[in-house]
């Protein structure tokens, strides 16, 4: 219990640890705190009913095929699942990307809630869509180690990502503000992903990399015409 309470506290650990570098550094104007509040509600919509719906749904089918030793199957579940996670992630990162600031304008300019918030919420979205499918896929192969019963890696990867968030927030919100403490998010993140599909396949063999990476480019093709189209 304890490493997999570790695992899921990363996250808020990190959203915590940038709220409150961008509201003591001279780097990032007045209301970073706030832009990075509501970019994370919207880049966290489609996680949850995508990658995290993805996941759950999942897990029970990896959990009895770990459990029977039919480790082939659960590679390929592995495979489907992932697949199926950058289907909807990459589609919907591109669009909040290009439709970011229409989207912004629609749900929060009101009132005290001016254009100049607007510009800055979406510099911060920006960056945060950037690794939307990388925090799909993180969930997805953290419920594979579950699976496997390992909660003690996804935990030790969870507490490097931490520091590794801390070190690149320091690093990038000097020259992008706001925006790079939501990109050190996106960075971890696919750091994140790689670490973990890495000790997976040294830990069960080969995953499908090859198959999984060109599933990857055809949806990123077809979702950037979907953004230019959107454009």
């Amino acid at each position: 219990f304890l490493p997999a309470a570790i695992g899921l506290a990363a996250t808020p650990i990190n959203t915590a640890v940038d709220h409150l570098l961008a509201s003591l550094s001279r780097f990032c104007p007045t209301g970073s705190v706030s832009a990075l509040w509501y970019s994370n509600r919207l880049f966290q919509l489609p996680l949850a009913l995508f990658g995290i719906a993805i996941a759950t749904a999942i897990f029970p089918t990896m959990s009895r095929q770990a459990a029977l030793q039919k480790i082939e199957e659960l590679k390929e579940t592995l495979s489907h699942a992932l697949g199926l996670a950058f289907f909807t992630t990459i589609p919907a990162s591109i669009g909040l990307i290009i439709l970011r600031v229409p989207i912004l304008r629609l749900l929060f300019q009101y009132k005290k809630f001016t254009a100049y918030d607007t510009s800055a919420t979406a510099w911060a979205l920006l960056f945060y869509s950037l690794g939307l499918f990388a925090f799909g896929a993180v969930i997805i192969l953290v419920r594979v180690f579950y699976s496997l019963k390992d909660t003690k890696t996804p935990a030790r990867i969870a507490c490097f990502s931490i520091i590794s968030n801390i070190v690149l927030d320091l690093i990038l919100m000097r020259p992008l503000a706001q925006g790079g403490l939501a990109l050190a998010t996106s960075l971890v993140a696919v750091l994140n992903m790689s670490l973990l599909f890495w000790l997976l396949r040294r830990r069960i063999g080969r995953l499908g990399g090859k198959r999984i990476l060109t599933d990857f480019i055809r949806i990123l093709i077809a979702s950037s015409i979907m953004g230019i189209v959107c454009w």
